[in-house]
């Protein structure tokens, strides 16, 4: 399926702030594409981890990897989706092709950090990684932002100081050096005083030029909230696996206590239905149509 590479762009500039689900599977992006309150698919590296490897969000997949989950997740999708590449796998020449791999895949944008590498996620820890310095980050974002292979991919970069003041100048440095918007971690507006004034403060200093993640102590934030920070793009980063999880475990520990599904205390999806969501119907369209019918 996949998106018209500057739908983005576009969404960007109709919207006061565009809405996106975070996902690591295609499942997950497919049922995205088909919800109407959602403008588009960021691919999450914590959901990306737990999903295909059961393991956290510390750089332990490769970039390969990754590619394949995006572009497995772009293959069934017909709205854009954002790709988490993390540290960029190396240093600003290693960026370059990172970026246009994941262009390859079909992502319409990247958001890129400047922790060291082999990053760890900022929600899964107490204590945050080591950042590289502001200039080599600003090199990686120039060297992503001037040699993309599309002129309307999104370069998003991220910064993992929760210092106010340092995280500001890295942001207005990562802008300057080519990034389309910026990002901060969810530690760095919650550490104290008011969490909403906290980012709306950023928002301000970057003129609305902000990538917003709702997860870790942001997940109280409201419709309302929101609307009244006005990030160009609000990402629900964790939603399929924060609810999946439970899900999952409580339906395997019925199975494994009874040794029966009946009784399952969730709902059960109809089976025809989950074969029509998945395209079976399409499949068999496809046979007739291109697979000649010998008569033996």
């Amino acid at each position: 399926m996949m998106t018209d590479r500057s739908t983005l762009r576009r969404l960007m500039a109709e919207k006061e702030t565009v809405i996106t689900c975070g996902c690591g599977d295609a499942i997950s992006a497919k049922i995205i594409n088909e919800v109407d309150g959602f403008d588009g698919v960021l691919s999450s590296g914590f959901t990306l981890a737990a999903m295909a490897m059961g393991l956290p969000d510390a750089e332990l997949y490769s970039r390969s990897d990754n590619v394949y989950a995006v572009s497995n997740m772009c293959y069934v999708l017909d709205k854009p989706l954002i790709a988490d590449i993390d540290t960029a796998y190396g240093n600003a020449v290693t960026t370059i092709k990172t970026v246009n791999d994941f262009e390859r895949a079909g992502a319409s944008g990247v958001v890129i950090e400047d922790q060291i590498s082999p990053k760890r996620c900022p929600i899964c820890v107490t204590d945050l990684n080591t950042t590289i310095s502001a200039e080599e980050a600003a090199g990686k974002i120039r060297a992503a932002a001037e040699n993309r292979l599309y002129k309307d991919t999104l370069i998003i970069a991220r910064t993992d100081i929760t210092n106010v003041e340092e995280r500001n100048r890295r942001a207005q440095m990562y802008l300057e050096a080519g990034a389309d918007l910026v990002q901060g971690i969810s530690k760095s507006y919650t550490a104290s005083g008011n969490m909403v004034e906290n980012i709306k403060q950023f928002v301000d200093a970057m003129d609305g030029r902000v990538s917003l993640v709702v997860c870790g102590g942001l997940d109280s934030l409201t419709r309302k909230d929101i609307e009244y920070i006005k990030p160009k793009i609000c990402h629900f980063a964790l939603v399929p696996i924060n609810y999946m999880y439970p899900a999952l475990r409580k339906a395997i520990e019925f199975v494994g206590e009874n040794h029966e599904q009946a009784g399952i205390p969730l709902e059960k999806a109809n089976h025809s239905e989950l074969v029509n969501f998945l395209g079976m119907s399409k499949i068999g369209e496809q046979e007739k149509k291109y697979i000649p019918q010998i008569d033996c």
